[in-house]
């Protein structure tokens, strides 16, 4: 099984998408923290070109979809409690 990466993927989907069909794209990762309404920290076995896969038709033809690695050695920020807690227990539960 291939290692999993962190993701930060931002998504503004198409106006026929659903966030409910966004939602059941990333439930196919191992977790996610969300972030804001378009803007996710994905837990995943998948690379980008995967995810990418998965999320382009619901942003074609007219909304957005950037999917990047995150380096997680390299990190600094402040941000709500319960987002430390939930990346502290991804990185520990490879």
């Amino acid at each position: 099984m291939a290692t999993p990466n962190f993701f930060i993927i931002f998504i503004n989907p198409s106006k026929e998408a659903t966030s409910s069909q966004v939602k059941e794209k990333l439930n196919l990762a191992i977790d996610w923290y969300r972030i804001k309404p378009d803007l996710w920290v994905v837990y995943s076995t998948s690379d980008e070109e995967r995810w990418y896969s998965r999320l382009s038709s619901l942003v074609k033809p007219d909304g957005f979809v950037f999917i990047c690695k995150l380096d997680l050695q390299h990190r600094q920020g402040w941000m709500k409690k319960d987002f430390w807690q939930w990346l502290r227990r991804e990185q520990n539960n490879p």
